[in-house]
């Protein structure tokens, strides 16, 4: 097999590849986000497929010949190529719910600190978000380069076609389950991971309207609505600067988990076939 002299066969094995890679690489965390000019992710899709088809066909990780059976009609072709889009979507959602976690436990901090009023406009998840989700969202990025963690996205990407074959995925009642649990696991886990990075600032937040509770029956007079907002968000900002370690050991456990749960999701897709 030459890399610039394909047969039909090994042309839309080729195509098939690249849909999936470049599907997973633009909506995976970091490579994904809003903010990388399409260009380029065009351009990195490709020269990831150049790169590794040769290699996954020597290693028999996916199969030319195969292409004489579903690439024999229109509709086959249209098939394989949803099924691949599909797989790829699900794997890329996988991975990013770790940055959702994030996501959810700043804005949780923020509600809690009073800083709902001041959201401001993310570019990177398309939509309004806090500040203090955005300086989360920031370090918890920078920590994610740190211990490699966009190395441990793409080693998932690249080694799926080791669980999921081209078109390997089925559409069946079996997928619906297995693949519906174990998306419903990684939401809890997510959604947990979230509340456990607000909890902090919770407590803070709680004890301080306690006593601003005690201090309005005490003195009526006392503007405890202005007064509670200011030393909320003193505290609050306080609290989330100091529980910092607490942060970096929750997140990194976080994105050292990913590897598991894109394995975990390609595991009960080729079990749901």
């Amino acid at each position: 097999m030459s890399l610039f002299n394909f047969n039909q066969e090994e042309a839309l094995t080729f195509f098939a590849v690249l849909v999936r890679y470049s599907v997973l690489l633009s909506i995976l965390p970091f490579v994904g986000d809003r903010f990388v000019p399409g260009a380029v992710k065009i351009l990195l899709s490709l020269a990831v497929t150049f790169a590794l088809f040769p290699a996954l066909v020597n290693g028999g990780q996916v199969r030319p010949g195969e292409a004489q059976l579903w690439g024999a009609t229109a509709g086959g072709i249209v098939g394989t190529i949803t099924v691949e889009a599909i797989f790829a979507l699900i794997l890329g959602f996988v991975a990013r719910m770790a940055f959702d976690a994030v996501t959810l436990g700043g804005n949780l901090m923020g509600n809690f600190m009073g800083f709902a009023m001041a959201s401001t406009y993310d570019p990177a998840q398309g939509t309004q978000t806090q500040v203090v989700a955005e300086i989360q969202m920031a370090l918890a990025t920078l920590l994610f380069l740190a211990i490699d963690g966009h190395h441990i996205m793409l080693r998932g990407a690249l080694s799926s076609y080791q669980v999921v074959g081209v078109g390997g995925m089925g559409l069946g009642n079996g997928l619906h389950g297995a693949v519906g649990a174990r998306l419903l696991e990684l939401s809890g886990a997510v959604v947990r991971t979230g509340v456990q990075l607000a909890a902090p600032v919770a407590l803070a937040i709680f004890g301080i309207n306690v006593v601003f509770g005690v201090m309005s029956k005490a003195m009526p007079q006392l503007n405890i609505l202005i007064l509670s907002m200011a030393v909320s968000a003193v505290v609050g900002l306080a609290v989330m600067f100091l529980s910092l370690g607490e942060f970096q050991a929750v997140v990194a456990d976080l994105f050292a988990k990913v590897g598991e749960w894109m394995d975990a999701i390609m595991l009960a897709i080729a079990k749901g076939k």
